[in-house]
């Protein structure tokens, strides 16, 4: 039970700027710097994947100021995603305890036969790897936010011989495509969730950046998708950079060379609009040469993130 001096509620979309501050005081304070923006918030409160009325907790103290902010999204395949923010140690103990017990719940309620509570954790956020790894969590992978800065334009690659571009402005056919790529070269990744068409298109599009023109499909010339990239400007607002949100090849056109095209085109098309350079995350799976690749382009690691997980 929290203490009687602390008052629960649900949140609402109009709180947050108030989430926000609760962030960033735990940010700053645990890493040194703020990994979020309002925008990351305001498209989190707005997401299809939870439930702000059941799925969402911010924690006011006697002043009625926010001090604590947390969540449990059910993600799909078993999987919930979940946070806490806050620096009082009763506050992220009640937090915590309420959002793993959710996170049992909300499998039990879609039927799913087992749950997984995962959690993301800045390396440097070694109170939260304590308390975490006391609730039974373990590390089940470590993530990489690798970046490129660009100094003027690159220039467009040509594309590769036997394959054509489209953009996925141009017709939901290229969306499908995209996600039937999406699904194909993932289906085995760490932390993958299937997910249908609609509800792929649902989640996109719930945040406030996303622009289906960011959408490249790379197809044979016989009409075949072999692979994607789809990027975001999630990172813009701070770090002036294009952010790359998905790269994947399908696995029959795998060893090809294609990624590596994929990745220099979206170079490209971030250096020509205008961004300092090129973001993304990658996991550290032995059985994938994604890291390799992007190291060998030039891009260098600028933040570690481990991923926590245990069964509910």
């Amino acid at each position: 039970m929290l203490p009687p001096r602390y008052e629960v509620r649900h949140p609402t979309p109009a709180d947050a700027e108030t989430i926000f501050a609760v962030i960033r005081a735990h940010q700053t304070a645990r890493i040194g710097r703020v990994d979020y923006t309002l925008t990351d918030v305001r498209d989190e409160l707005r997401s299809p994947e939870g439930d702000l009325g059941t799925d969402a907790w911010l924690v006011l103290d006697e002043h009625g100021t926010a001090v604590g902010w947390g969540w449990a999204w059910p993600s799909g395949d078993g999987i919930v995603d979940m946070d806490v923010f806050t620096l009082d140690d009763a506050v992220a103990e009640w937090l915590w305890a309420t959002a793993q017990q959710r996170a049992a719940e909300l499998g039990r309620e879609r039927g799913w036969p087992s749950v997984t509570g995962d959690v993301g954790v800045h390396r440097e956020d070694t109170p939260a790897a304590r308390r975490l790894t006391g609730y039974g969590f373990e590390v089940g992978t470590v993530y990489h936010r690798l970046r490129i800065d660009h100094t003027g334009d690159r220039p467009i690659p040509d594309v590769p011989a036997g394959f054509v571009v489209r953009n996925g402005h141009d017709a939901e056919q290229v969306r499908r495509d995209a996600h039937a790529t999406r699904e194909a070269a993932f289906h085995d990744h760490y932390g993958h969730v299937r997910k249908t068409y609609d509800e792929w298109v649902a989640q996109l599009e719930s945040g406030s950046v996303h622009d289906w023109s960011f959408l490249t499909v790379l197809y044979t010339d016989a009409g075949e998708p072999a692979g994607l990239t789809l990027r975001s400007t999630m990172f813009a607002p701070d770090e002036k950079c294009g952010y790359l949100r998905l790269l994947g090849v399908h696995p029959t056109f795998q060893g090809h060379g294609l990624g590596r095209w994929l990745l220099r085109h979206a170079f490209a098309e971030d250096a020509r609009d205008g961004w300092a350079g090129t973001i993304l995350h990658v996991d550290t799976d032995p059985r994938r040469p994604a890291l390799g690749l992007y190291l060998s382009e030039g891009m260098r690691v600028v933040q570690i993130i481990d991923a926590w997980r245990r069964p509910m």
